[in-house]
């Protein structure tokens, strides 16, 4: 029963069975990346709130002891996260990207080398 199918035919299914697993994968670098980015987008816009709407207070207990009352560490902590995350948003979206494009590409040149081995072959 394993000989009734050319060799040619499994190796074309399992070429497309490992190239639907690589497009897979790269999909879902994707969709992390761009998960990661619209996080980092949101961080930065709660970050531009704050900085807009930061209202610097001066606090005296005494004629002498005053303290500064600001938001300063909510907005550094809000950068802090947001920088890692845009990067490795960034890193996953065009690392998946370039993943499909490549694996397109080799697909292609693989197309067209069977393509001119059938046409030599005539």
């Amino acid at each position: 029963m394993r000989d009734a199918v050319p060799s040619t035919f499994r190796g074309d299914f399992m070429q497309w069975a490992e190239r639907q697993h690589f497009d897979r994968r790269s999909a879902l670098m994707q969709g992390w990346g761009t998960l990661l980015l619209v996080i980092a987008c949101l961080l930065w816009i709660r970050l531009g709130f704050l900085i807009h709407d930061s209202e610097n207070t001066l606090h005296c207990f005494d004629a002498s002891i005053c303290e500064m009352d600001t938001t300063m560490p909510k907005q550094l902590t809000l950068l802090a996260f947001s920088a890692p995350l845009s990067t490795a948003g960034t890193a996953l979206l065009v690392t998946g990207i370039a993943r499909r494009q490549t694996s397109a590409h080799v697909l292609t040149v693989i197309d067209m080398q069977q393509t001119e081995a059938r046409r030599r072959n005539k």
